[in-house]
C-alpha cells in the first residue's frame, strides 16, 4: 500500500501545494482537533478539526539529532476559557499526553485529498496561558519528542523500587541495598 494516494501525490507535484497542519491535543477527558483554517474542518477520517482562523503557530518541528532533544512550542490566540482551565490544572491534564501533528493536503478548489498524514508525533509538558479580556485566552504548551528519556531506562535498575514497579507486591530485591560491600563466599 502506498503511503500517497495518486490524487495526493499530484497535487504535492504541483508548483503550488496547498496543506494546512492540524494537531491533535491528548488532554485528559478532553481531547482536542485544531486547524489553522477559519472555521471547522471534517477529515476524510471523519475527525472534526476546530479552526484557530490562522491564530495559531508552532514552532519549527525538527528531528532530535545527536544527544539533544529539541522542544517543541504551540501557541494559540483567542481560546474559549475551555482550554485556559486546562493550563491551570496542567500537570495533570496535560503533561505526559500524546501531541500530534499532521498535514492535510488539498487539491487546487481547496477540496480535501485524502486524510491527514501524521508528520510529528510528541509528548506535552508544560502549558501556560494569559487573559486578553472578554474572556478570550491567549494559551502556549511546549512538548519534546519521544526521545527527550531516551537514555533513562524504565524500570531499569537492579532496584527494590524498580521491581516493585514492574511487579507489585514482589519481594524479591528487599535484601540488595542490604548487600552493598558484603562479601559472599560461593559456595559455602
Amino acid at each position: 500500500m502506498a503511503y500517497f494516494d495518486a490524487a495526493t501525490l499530484s497535487a504535492l507535484a504541483q508548483r503550488t501545494v496547498r496543506l494546512s497542519p492540524l494537531v491533535f491535543f491528548d488532554f485528559v477527558g478532553d481531547p482536542r482537533r485544531y486547524g489553522f483554517q477559519s472555521g471547522p474542518l471534517r477529515t476524510a477520517d471523519a475527525q472534526e478539526w476546530e479552526g484557530t482562523g490562522g491564530v495559531g503557530s508552532i514552532s519549527a518541528l525538527a528531528t532530535p539529532i545527536g544527544t539533544t532533544a529539541p522542544v517543541v512550542t504551540f501557541e494559540m490566540s483567542g481560546v474559549d476559557g475551555r482550554v485556559a482551565a486546562l493550563a491551570r490544572k496542567a500537570s495533570s491534564t496535560v503533561k505526559g499526553r500524546g501531541v500530534t501533528v499532521y498535514l492535510q493536503v488539498f487539491g487546487e478548489d481547496w477540496g480535501l485529498l485524502g486524510s491527514p498524514i501524521a508528520i510529528w508525533d510528541g509528548e506535552l509538558d508544560v502549558m501556560r496561558y494569559k487573559a486578553q479580556g472578554g474572556g478570550v485566552f491567549s494559551v502556549s504548551v511546549t512538548a519534546e519528542t519521544a526521545w527527550v528519556r531516551r537514555s533513562k531506562p524504565p524500570f531499569g535498575f537492579l532496584t527494590d523500587t524498580d521491581q516493585k514497579a514492574r511487579f507489585p507486591g514482589d519481594r524479591g530485591l528487599e535484601q540488595v541495598s542490604s548487600l552493598i560491600g558484603k562479601t559472599i563466599n560461593w559456595p559455602s
